[in-house]
């Protein structure tokens, strides 16, 4: 059969498949199976194996690697069967998506809620019917003495309304969007360390120093609710109007875009701090935000431990130990 090869018709073709060839069928072929626990009728996750996993969106005809916080890290199909086998050139890619034209997904599962699927559970009801630690209470033990955290920095997100107890001695740390509304919690304990399921899913913690209704001029992101929280505790600067943010580990583009967006919300000349790891994971993350950083006009300043600390919390329960010996 032969194929079409001017511009006109070999960008039509693209289009054909971008139309009418969904992701999951590249996927079922490459192997993934549909994780139905960890799906909605949103996102729909596939997985190979530990670690290798696609969300799929759009019905179909997007996806994206979770396990890549770049928002370049997604696409249509065409980009998809290209992830899949790296370095594949696009005419072989047009040769393996032919092959595919007319195939549809094995399971009616994929574009239906399953009929007896559980509720999720809404965060604003969880986090309305909890408390906040308080000292004595197995979170604020947790905090103060597992971690290290200074009452001071606990107060400070208590008054505003981040920070709640959970089962078992958890803390939770509220994650909002950019309107204030409330999407998720990070959720750490002794034994537990998670996000909450439902609601508008993990975005952004965030917490202010300074006085209320002064705009920051500098911004802090580190990885997680703990990690900003230490850093802020050890912070010579938190006496600025402020801004401690955690993703919670890698961004869904969701997430990426309300960045972008809070970074504009700063002091023009601003400064933006990204306290991560000193490992190729802060590496990574400072890949992804320092260019957006720079193209809302602020500095990236990057921020890690030494090697001999895992993190900031680290370096702040090291600094605890040192001045109990003292």
């Amino acid at each position: 059969m032969a194929y079409q090869n001017s511009p006109q018709q070999m960008n039509d073709e693209l289009q054909k498949f971008r139309d009418e060839i969904s992701c999951i069928v590249v996927l079922e072929k490459a192997g993934y199976r549909f994780a139905r626990s960890e799906s909605s009728a949103r996102h729909m996750r596939f997985r190979r194996q530990k670690g290798e996993s696609i969300i799929v969106t759009h019905g179909g005809k997007g996806w994206w690697d979770p396990h890549n916080s770049s928002s370049i890290v997604k696409g249509s199909v065409i980009d998809l069967v290209r992830f899949l086998n790296p370095g594949m050139s696009l005419g072989n890619a047009r040769v393996e998506l032919r092959g595919m034209l007319g195939l549809a997904p094995s399971g009616a599962e994929y574009v239906a809620e399953p009929k007896e699927r559980k509720p999720a559970r809404d965060p604003k009801y969880m986090w309305k019917n909890r408390q906040a630690p308080r000292p004595g209470s197995a979170a604020w033990i947790y905090l103060t003495r597992d971690r290290a955290l200074p009452e001071s920095i606990l107060h400070l997100a208590i008054e505003q309304g981040l920070l709640r107890e959970g089962m078992k001695g958890t803390a939770w740390f509220a994650h909002s969007n950019n309107a204030g509304e409330l999407t998720g919690m990070e959720m750490r304990g002794p034994d537990y360390r998670g996000f909450s399921s439902g609601g508008g899913g993990k975005l952004l913690f965030r917490m202010r120093t300074g006085e209320k209704g002064e705009t920051p001029v500098r911004l802090v992101i580190g990885e997680s609710a703990i990690d900003v929280l230490s850093y802020a505790a050890m912070d010579p600067f938190n006496f600025e109007p402020s801004l401690y943010v955690s993703s919670g580990g890698g961004m869904s583009p969701e997430a990426l875009e309300e960045f972008r967006a809070l970074l504009g919300t700063l002091e023009a000349g601003g400064r933006v701090m990204i306290a991560v790891d000193c490992d190729s994971q802060g590496d990574r993350y400072e890949e992804i935000y320092a260019p957006m950083i720079r193209e809302a006009g602020l500095k990236p300043l990057r921020y890690s431990p030494s090697a001999r600390d895992k993190d900031w919390n680290a370096v702040l329960q090291r600094r605890a130990r040192q001045d109990v010996a003292a």
